[in-house]
């Protein structure tokens, strides 16, 4: 069974949900950060987190496979406003053990909540060009390739290509 339990940090009023994950979520995204960082992610991996879930707020999910630890995922660069969002990026990353038909299934549950849910158009995802195991699973969940970004960043000192990924509700 696949559940998304939402976690919120709000440091300035003290509000802290379902932290408990805190742990495996940096331990995760320490191990795949070369997936998900370029040369401008902070030095301090826990603040980058910690700093994503608190901006990101309430967009920000641990994904759970019957109660056990899988991966996160959360929606950012949103278009739209406080009553409706338009559109939004989705990063995510998994523990390997759960790659394959799991993430898969994550992402096509995912995607329709964000639908029907949350009222959003379109999601996105961009990734770097190397990374085909998530473009696969991209493919799977219905999304297709959009554009490939020349020189959109930067990573280990040289330029770096980005490949985008969308999905529209139809």
């Amino acid at each position: 069974m696949i559940k998304f339990v939402k976690i919120k940090i709000d440091r300035k009023k003290r509000l802290y949900r379902n932290i408990s994950f805190l742990e495996e979520i940096y331990f995760l995204y320490k191990r795949f950060s070369r997936y998900l960082n370029d040369d401008f992610a902070r030095e301090d991996l826990l603040e980058e987190i910690i700093c994503a879930i608190e901006i990101n707020n309430p967009y920000f999910w641990v994904i759970l496979s019957n109660d056990d630890f899988a991966g996160f995922v959360l929606l950012e660069n949103m278009i739209g406003n406080s009553e409706k969002i338009y559109s939004a990026e989705i990063t995510t990353c998994f523990k390997s053990q759960f790659w394959g038909d799991f993430t898969k299934k994550a992402a096509k549950k995912f995607i329709r909540y964000c639908f029907k849910k949350l009222g959003i158009k379109k999601l996105k995802a961009k990734i770097y060009k190397e990374n085909v195991r998530s473009a696969a699973i991209l493919r799977a969940a219905g999304m297709t390739f959009e554009a490939e970004l020349k020189a959109e960043t930067m990573k280990n000192g040289k330029p770096q290509d980005i490949m985008v990924y969308s999905v529209i509700k139809r």
